[in-house]
């Protein structure tokens, strides 16, 4: 009776063959790491009931690691098969269904413009509205584009925006755009205050003429003019009206000093009795305010860092272009006398 008990006992303790497999792996692992070489060697000549054994973990080995590649290569060929199938599936679907729209009756067409030098001056122009009675409401021009406007512009903000936007433009050389503001609402910036009209003209767009554009002219572009583009005349491309930092090469008015801030005597040019004029050229900004500073003509003793701040000091009246502000260099003379 006590043999029996001890006997289940013994049975019943027994590991489980999934811990009999880590232990035996675990213990072929540390005999490995002792000697690799003895291990192998052992392994593959099979002496003894070590070598048998040790054998049998390579082809265990083995054996799993050829049923984990397997494994990854079905998985790949699955994956693969399965995306195939569905860009075979889609463009069956593509061969077979009709668009109701097509993307490219969207796309702005381009148009053969007469070219000209960078020399010479840009041209165009071209006006619109609405027969309203009241006129074009004051804002800031459309963007500017080459391509033939989709839609004519108008001051009015759309209630129910279109499934597919399409921007606001005028066809006038994007290189004369002055800076826009997108809180701006579109109108001319000659226009008048109050609630938005498109003006008396007719053909769409706002101004005083037709076809589309912004102005008084005849055509999809802005201002007196015909056809496209501004600057008046027919329709032209000249060279940019801009300098490489933005500042306009031509204006329609110029800066308008609104202070004259006297400039600081140093005390070395009073003893030394320097008088006489600083020449200088300032960048005026579209806010007015003196953005850089360049002396042309200069006097000793300090008196050309005084006109800078003098100049730095002064406000103006921006220039405009096309009844917009825009950034534009000013001829200045500081004087220094001493009466």
């Amino acid at each position: 009776m006590q043999n029996k008990a001890l006997f289940a006992d013994a049975f019943i303790s027994q590991p489980s063959l999934v811990a009999r497999l880590a232990m035996e792996f675990a213990e072929a692992s540390r005999e490995f790491r002792e000697n690799p070489s003895q291990y192998v060697s052992s392994a593959v000549k099979g002496d003894g009931i070590g070598g048998r054994r040790r054998r049998m973990h390579l082809m265990y080995g083995a054996a799993v690691a050829l049923l984990v590649f397997s494994t990854l290569f079905l998985g790949i060929l699955v994956a693969y098969t399965i995306t195939h199938a569905k860009d075979k599936i889609g463009d069956e679907l593509a061969e077979t269904s009709i668009p109701l729209v097509d993307p490219n009756d969207f796309k702005m067409q381009e148009i053969d413009a007469p070219k000209s030098s960078a020399k010479e001056r840009a041209g165009g122009g071209g006006g619109g509205g609405r027969k309203t009675p009241t006129p074009p409401s004051k804002g800031q021009l459309p963007e500017f584009s080459l391509k033939p406007p989709i839609i004519a512009p108008r001051p009015e903000q759309t209630l129910r925006p279109p499934a597919l936007p399409v921007p606001e433009t005028v066809q006038v050389d994007p290189r004369l755009q002055p800076k826009r503001d997108d809180l701006t609402p579109t109108g001319l910036p000659t226009g008048v205050l109050g609630p938005p009209s498109a003006g008396p003209g007719e053909g769409g767009g706002m101004g005083t003429g037709k076809n589309g554009g912004m102005g008084s002219g005849d055509g999809t572009g802005v201002g007196p003019g015909r056809g496209f583009n501004m600057g008046g005349g027919d329709p032209r491309l000249g060279g940019s009206d801009f300098n490489a930092d933005g500042s306009a090469k031509s204006v329609d008015s110029k800066p308008q000093a609104l202070n004259r801030p006297r400039p600081n005597y140093t005390e070395e040019a009073r003893k030394n009795k320097i008088q006489g004029v600083v020449r200088a050229r300032a960048l005026i900004g579209a806010d007015g305010s003196v953005k850089q500073v360049r002396v042309l003509s200069s006097l000793p003793d300090g008196l050309n860092e005084e006109a800078i701040l003098a100049v730095k000091q002064m406000r103006f009246k921006p220039a405009t272009k096309n009844g917009q502000p825009v950034p534009f260099w000013q001829t200045l003379e500081i004087e220094f006398n001493l009466r």
